[in-house]
């Protein structure tokens, strides 16, 4: 299917689970290239030490590569991890198998082809939905960056450099070496 037809958000919804994978900005559909094998190794660790921790704490669900339709209908993302909070677990529709509305949190592991979108359009547009929690996890230097919704936009809560422990604002009793983990 051509990138650069317009599509309306039922039409892109409809689309076949298959490769290949798109994401939804507008009515244009944008490609998803094949992660990295590094980029994967990176999710699955990350996405295994996180469930445990939501799961033993009964925090909520946490997701990987899920669809998230974002508040206006206008874009539709399917970012590395996604979190609800117990108390918005509604927000995810067994029905479709997406998450309408913001998440608590979106993880976006940094490749190169998606490394801009990711700290620019997709920043944006997580703001504008209202997503409290935003990491940028690098896979390639390995650090850490976390950003919280203020009412001035996103801010730098903390950068972990590899090696470092994160222990992350919204988790507080967590800590995850990054570093090590895909070592």
């Amino acid at each position: 299917m051509p990138a650069s037809l317009r599509l309306s958000l039922a039409e892109f919804l409809a689309l076949p689970e298959a490769p290949p994978r798109y994401e939804f900005e507008e009515g244009a559909l944008i490609p998803m290239p094949q992660p990295h094998s590094r980029h994967q190794k990176i999710l699955l660790r990350l996405a295994a030490l996180l469930d445990a921790h939501i799961v033993a704490h009964g925090l909520g669900s946490l997701w990987p590569e899920i669809d998230v339709i974002l508040p206006g209908e206008q874009r539709v993302y399917a970012p590395d991890l996604v979190y609800l909070r117990a108390e918005h677990l509604d927000r995810h529709h067994e029905g479709d198998g997406r998450i309408h509305g913001a998440p608590d949190l979106v993880v976006e592991i940094l490749s190169p082809s998606t490394r801009l979108r990711d700290r620019t359009t997709k920043l944006e547009a997580y703001q504008q939905a209202g997503v409290p929690w935003y990491w940028l996890v690098d896979q390639d230097d390995l650090t850490v960056e976390e950003l919280e919704l203020t009412p001035r936009g996103y801010l730098l809560a903390q950068v972990v450099a590899p090696g470092q422990l994160f222990r992350p604002a919204l988790f507080p009793e967590l800590s995850l070496d990054l570093a090590a983990m895909v070592a």
